[in-house]
């Protein structure tokens, strides 16, 4: 599985000078020269890197572009790389990066905090509602074009879902079901369910939606949510 890679806030807005940006955008995409090299190495660190020598436990490795050198830490239990600081190079300058290194590490500002973890879990949470909303959308437009044939997909590899599409006299009927359990059987937030069906009536917009507890060919199992569309 690949590491991801990403800078630490601190990091991000007082090294590298960017703004903290919404949750609309994930820091392990942020474009960067600093993030872009960070990432090349990221699946192989710290293999081919120097230990920063000032800093004994944790253990921190050299990350280099020119004159400037980064600080990187592999955390094992998030599968991540983090950039935690970058600066100038300026040997035996009391400004040099491996000076600042130190005195982050001293003052308990090196490492990621728990805002850098809840920001991890907040961009793996958007990440996954992304993915799975796109699945969704690409299975109801497939089932438009296969008009009357159901199909069905696990969301993810997660969720199961399924679509029906039915035309008759330039009306299109859009099923969709929703289970309320995961492939392994965990029960699923209501809130996400809602989520996604609000993600695919603003993809078929426009369109009138309602709740249902029927399906046009077969029974709907007591775990299905459905919602009918009609455009």
């Amino acid at each position: 599985m690949s590491r991801e890679a990403r800078p630490t806030i601190r990091c991000l807005t007082e090294d590298l000078g960017v703004d903290l940006p919404g949750l609309d955008v994930s820091l392990g995409e942020l474009s960067h020269p600093w993030l872009d090299e960070l990432r090349r190495i990221a699946d192989t660190s710290p293999q081919n890197q120097k230990r920063v020598l000032s800093i004994a436990y944790p253990l921190v490795y050299r990350l280099r572009i020119s004159d400037q050198r980064g600080a990187t830490w592999v955390d094992e239990e998030h599968n991540t790389v983090w950039l935690c600081a970058a600066h100038r190079r300026e040997e035996g300058s009391d400004d040099d990066a491996y000076e600042w290194f130190a005195q982050l590490h001293a003052g308990k500002a090196l490492l990621p905090t728990e805002a850098d973890l809840d920001r991890l879990r907040a961009d793996a949470v958007l990440e996954l509602f992304h993915r799975i909303s796109a699945e969704l959308c690409h299975l109801v437009d497939a089932a438009v074009a296969r008009s009357g044939y159901e199909l069905r997909e696990d969301l993810g590899g997660w969720l199961p879902c399924r679509a029906l599409v039915i035309e008759s006299q330039g009306t299109q009927e859009v099923w969709c079901a929703l289970s309320v359990r995961d492939v392994d059987n965990h029960f699923v937030r209501e809130e996400l369910r809602n989520v996604l069906f609000a993600a695919l009536e603003a993809h078929l917009a426009p369109i009138i939606t309602e709740a249902r507890s029927d399906w046009p060919s077969g029974v709907v199992e007591w775990f299905e949510v459905v919602r009918l569309g009609v455009r």
